[in-house]
């Protein structure tokens, strides 16, 4: 489908008229959809993305795009809101096969002419809400400006019903625009909904598709990551252009929660969860120490403007712009939890100017380019990992030869454990070897000059801070926090306290290298 206009609407005026669309008639807001459609009918480039600079964004997007996408080989793919055809193309020479849907006629027919000598494509001139397929029809299911054009009652029938086409281990792709509009040609009534993308992360999360004798487990859709397109930023700047890869998979039970970031997403950073967090370690923050401990700890990455830097578990966003303003580097943020990102991104709109982008994404699931970061940084993210070691192989692949990486966790200490410390580790699901294995482990994964200091007693004086300021917070009549909520925040920083301070639990810093040149390349190059 083809991008919005940047139509110079302000965005309380985008809200007005998606109330007003919200209070009309499915009938009427879809006639509105067909006028705006058939205002921008011309099967081009420009039309399908409304921009004067099309062929620009286009050289950069497209790659990008495909780059998101799973392996597309021998595979079934379906693609919603198909248009013109510019990603059918690559789907029709690589997929088994192709099912390419659009509801403009016009775009249908330049797709068609374009790529129907392959002989994989069928093209269905539909709108993709009436669409119906055998469960378990396809392995991909690809839409590209699709849902913003439909009501959130469309969008969740649309994707409850994709979930259920999905081949279980299939996958759910979309692009949308989010917040507000990207395009440069102006095209009269605008009919989107610009949502967050929280939003469109809640509305998969809550799809179920109940179990069948065939497939006994119920299905879901899990998040494998959600992240704004950089040809966007680097072209124009904004950060609206999001993506968005779900995997079809079992519905979990971690606690009566389906995946690990439901988990979470309702527990430790819970949206209350998170305003414990920041009242206590200052806005942006949820690790120790707050701004004060980053801004010691970043010193030793030695960064500079002209490099990269992946924030692994940067929570609502703290670090990352206090790491931007100090060194202007650019930085890549990304955490599990939807709800944390969530923040990030509105307040990241504050941050113009700033290279910062923010993605919701499971570390040991997602994907970036080899050698992309020159340093990783991440804080007391580790601990909620269970397999560390496909996520440090992951680092060690992202960062390029000589990047540094710096982590601090948590690890278990020599003491006998207490019911404390095995309730805590059993509530929050939480993994912590030894320090020595942790050290261990980052060497089989191909990192040098590995370096550990232990450093519980500098926890342990930041936390008596934070105590005393939670404390503080417990008797401040204006706290958004209720006398409930206040009370629990200091009894959980009394026991990460005392689970330290007893020796049972340690927290630790970790330095690594990946070496300049990989012994593979040094081999080859004294081969040649």
């Amino acid at each position: 489908m083809p991008e919005t206009s940047d139509c110079q609407l302000s965005t309380s005026e985008d809200e007005i008229g998606k109330q007003q669309r919200s209070n009309s008639s499915s009938s009427e807001n879809r006639a509105t959809m067909v006028t705006y459609w058939k205002r921008n009918s011309n099967p081009n480039l420009q039309s399908m993305m409304l921009d004067t600079n099309a062929d620009k964004i286009n050289q950069f997007e497209y790659p990008e795009i495909l780059e998101c996408l799973p392996d597309l080989d021998g595979k079934r793919v379906l693609e919603l809101g198909a248009g013109i055809g510019r990603f059918t193309k690559r789907f029709a020479q690589l997929a088994k096969s192709v099912v390419a849907v659009d509801f403009m006629e016009s775009f249908l027919e330049k797709n068609r002419a374009e790529n129907s000598h392959y002989g994989t494509v069928e093209f269905l001139h539909q709108d993709a809400t009436q669409l119906s397929f055998e469960p378990n029809s396809f392995d991909i299911i690809f839409s590209n400006w699709l849902f913003m054009y439909l009501s959130d009652e469309e969008t969740g029938q649309l994707l409850q019903k994709s979930l259920s086409w999905l081949t279980p281990g299939g996958t759910m792709f979309f692009r949308e625009s989010c917040f507000h509009s990207s395009g440069n040609i102006k095209s009269g009534e605008n009919p989107t909904y610009y949502r967050s993308p929280r939003q469109y992360i809640d509305i998969c999360h809550s799809r179920i598709l109940n179990g069948t004798p065939e497939h006994p487990h119920d299905q879901i859709y899990e998040l494998i990551f959600a992240k704004a397109l950089e040809s966007y930023y680097e072209i124009k700047q904004n950060n609206n252009q999001v993506c968005f890869l779900f995997l079809k998979t079992n519905l979990q039970n971690l606690h009566g929660y389906k995946t690990l970031q439901d988990f979470l997403d309702h527990s430790e950073y819970a949206l209350k969860s998170i305003q414990k967090y920041e009242s206590v370690r200052g806005e942006g923050y949820v690790t120790i120490g707050g701004a004060e401990l980053t801004q010691v700890l970043i010193k030793r990455l030695n960064l500079t403007s002209s490099q990269r830097l992946l924030n692994f578990g940067s929570a609502t966003g703290g670090s990352s712009f206090q790491i931007s303003q100090d060194y202007g580097c650019e930085i890549v943020g990304v955490d599990i939890s939807a709800n944390m990102i969530g923040i990030a991104w509105d307040r990241a709109l504050s941050y113009k100017g700033h290279r910062i982008r923010f993605e919701v994404g499971d570390g040991t699931k997602m994907r970036f380019s080899p050698s992309k970061f020159d340093a990783i940084y991440s804080r007391d993210v580790m601990f909620h990992v269970s397999d560390k070691t496909t996520l440090l192989n992951n680092f060690y692949t992202w960062l390029k030869h000589g990047g540094r990486l710096l982590i601090t966790d948590f690890c278990c200490g020599n003491t006998p454990f207490s019911q404390d410390l095995i309730d805590y580790v059993r509530s929050g699901m939480y993994t912590m070897p030894s320090i020595q294995e942790y050290a261990e482990l980052f060497k089989k994964c191909g990192f040098t000059e590995v370096h550990v200091e232990d450093h519980s007693d500098l926890y342990q004086q930041y936390c008596q801070n934070e105590i005393e300021i939670a404390e503080k917070n417990r008797m401040n009549p204006n706290s958004k926090l209720t006398r409930q909520e206040l009370d629990e925040s200091v009894r959980q920083w009394k026991l990460k306290y005392s689970l330290t301070n007893s020796g049972q639990r340690r927290w630790c810093i970790f330095e690594a290298l990946k070496p300049s040149v990989s012994f593979d390349e040094d081999d080859n190059n004294n081969e040649q």
